[in-house]
Parts: structure tokens; sequence; C-alpha cells
């Protein structure tokens, strides 16, 4: 055990310290004992956490480096196409003539193959040679990339410990400091609880524009489809008005009415709830034409049909508007989405630098 008093290690039985003459209290002596190891502990993680952070600091640089490396390795990749290209060649060129023809024959009657052989075995050798060498250039810089990404990964693993190991520091600093406080760390815990509350809302809304922007695209996917309907129909109008359809065109036209109706009910409904979400959002509303049902069938001619197709022609220019109006709701929420996760960031950044001063304070009341 140790004195309470001094920090001498004593023995299990002693009853006064050798050192400063202080009696030894056995359950104080063991309090100092697990302060001190606490404190040990402490300086581990304050050591281990500057390790990780200086390594961090390296990942930017890491990351270039990387980068560097895979452009340098497609380069070299369309390099070693074009030298196997010429590689497999010079080998076929090589092959023709270790093959008996007609041109082979005629070659060695006239006492040019052998010289041929040999140079067509030179160029194939050396064009073969340069494969292998820019072969092996390429494997090196796979290998570095492959080096390279377990080291920014390794990195990356060290950097989500951080929380844990800040988290760990603080509660070792809570026990060590336990009923100690002073007006400044007062004010630094209430800063922490402030800014806290300030980082929990920037998420919440953060996350309320992301479900607002991503109904938007679900509500832009329906009005696209409809778009898609009403082309349909108005080609089948145009066919109907000039060429004569009959029953069959004029169903399968409100078929498609029908559906293109349904999609922008369908947006319009979605637009409501992203609205409900986020109050940036504008609304959209489609008035909605089309040729009556019973008319176009029954009493089907010239006028009628130019009059219907004219409405829907009305329809579809309502729904492209719709979605230009969309587009803008869409950027309007990139912008706010943007502005608060900048401020999610700088306020990461303040309590970080809070909770250091924390931990400071702490330290100085030990």
């Amino acid at each position: 055990m140790f004195c309470h008093n001094c920090g001498q290690k004593l023995d299990d039985n002693a009853i006064y310290c050798e050192q400063c003459g202080v009696k030894v209290k056995k359950e104080n002596a063991t309090k100092w004992i697990s302060q001190s190891e606490l404190l040990n502990r402490y300086h581990e993680l304050e050591y281990e956490l500057e390790d990780i952070n200086n390594e961090i600091d390296t990942l930017t640089s890491k990351k270039v480096y990387l980068n560097r490396l895979i452009q340098s390795r497609d380069q070299k990749y369309r390099q070693l196409q074009m030298v196997q290209n010429v590689m497999l060649k010079e080998k076929k060129d090589y092959d023709s003539l270790l093959k008996v023809s007609f041109s082979s024959i005629k070659a060695r009657l006239s006492g040019d193959l052998d010289d041929r052989k040999r140079k067509e075995e030179i160029e194939y050798f050396e064009a073969l040679a340069n494969f292998e060498y820019v072969e092996k250039e390429y494997k090196n810089l796979e290998s570095e990339i492959e080096v390279a990404q377990t080291e920014i990964e390794r990195i990356q693993a060290l950097k989500l410990r951080l929380p844990a190991i800040e988290n760990e520091m603080e509660k070792i600093l809570s026990q060590l400091t336990a009923g100690k406080t002073t007006d400044r760390l007062k004010n630094l815990e209430q800063r922490y609880m402030q800014i806290q509350k300030e980082i929990t809302k920037a998420q919440d809304i953060e996350y309320k524009f992301k479900q607002a922007d991503s109904l938007l695209i679900e509500a832009g996917n329906y009005l696209n489809r409809s778009v898609s309907k009403l082309r349909s129909a108005e080609g089948l109008g145009t066919w109907d008005t000039f060429f004569g359809g009959g029953f069959f065109v004029d169903g399968m036209k409100h078929g498609n009415l029908d559906e293109a109706r349904h999609d922008i009910n369908q947006a319009q409904a979605i637009v409501r709830r992203a609205k409900d979400l986020v109050d940036v959002i504008d609304d959209i509303y489609i008035d909605f034409e089309a040729p009556n049902l019973f008319f176009d069938m029954f009493f089907d001619n010239f006028f009628f049909d130019m009059f219907g197709n004219t409405k829907i022609t009305r329809t579809r220019q309502r729904v492209e508007d719709a979605l230009y109006q969309l587009n803008n709701s869409r950027n309007t929420l990139t912008n706010y989405l943007n502005q608060w996760h900048q401020k999610r960031i700088k306020l990461i950044a303040d309590i970080n630098i809070v909770r250091k001063q924390i931990r400071e304070e702490r330290l100085s009341l030990l």
C-alpha cells in the first residue's frame, strides 16, 4: 500500500509512514492507489490520442499520393496495352515464318529465310522484353496502390477510436475531480450542454431536409411519368384526329390520361408531405384538363378531337412547369441543407474545443 500523505510505498501492515510519520489510513491509501492508476490510464490515453491525431494529419497527403498512384497506374495500363499489341504482332510475324508455306519455300530457295527469321526473332524478343518490363512496372504500381489503400484504411479505423478515447478520458477526470469544481468549469459545462443541444437541433433539421428532398425526387418521378403518358395520349389524339382511330385508339388514349391523372395526384400529395416537413417548398397545383370520354367516343369528329388534344397539351405543359418549379424547390432545399450542414460542422469544432478546455480545467484541479 501507499501513504495517503506523501505516496511512499509501505508495508501492508504498517501503521505509520516511515517517510513522513503520518498515521496510515488504509481506506485512504486504497483511494490514493486508485487515483494513481486512473491518472496513469489518463496519460496513456492522452498519448494515444496525440499519436492518432498526428496520423490523421497525414491522411490528406496520403490520399493525394494514392490518387497520383492511381493515375500513374491507369497511364501505365494504356501503355501496357500498346506494347502488348506490338508484341503480339511481332510474335505473329515470327510464327508465320516458322510455318511451311509457298513464301517460306521461296525464301529458303533464295537464301533469305534465315536472315528474315533472325530479324523477326530479334524484333519479337525486343517487343516481348519491353512488354514484360512495362507489365512489371504496372504490377508494382498496383502493389503500391494496395499498400497505400491499406494505410489509409488503417488511419480511418484509428479515427473512429477518437470518440471512445475522449469519452474515457472525460470519465476518468470526472472520477478524479468528483466534488471539485470552479466557476470556469461550470461555465464550460453549461456551454458544452448548450452546443450539444444546438448540434442535435441541426441534425434534426438536416434529416428533415434530406427526407423532404427524397420526397421531391419521388414526386418528380411521378411527374416525369405523367408527362410520358400525356405525350402518348397526345400522339394517339393526333392519330385519331387525322386518320380516325375509333374506340380502340380512344380507349388507349384515355387509359394513358387516367394513369397520368393518378401520377399527378400522387406527386401533389407527396409534395404536400415534403412541405409539412420543411416550409421552404412551394406547393404545386396542376389543373388537369382532358377530353370527356363519352363525347370522345360517341361524338367523334375532327373538331372534338382537336379541342380534346388542345386540353391534353395544356395539361402536359402545366406538368412540365410543375417539374421546373419542383427543381427550383430542390435547389432551395440544397442551399438550406448546405447551410445547416456547415453550421453543424462549426458546432462540432466548437464543442471539441470546449471539451478540451473542460479536460484542461479538470486537470488543474488535481
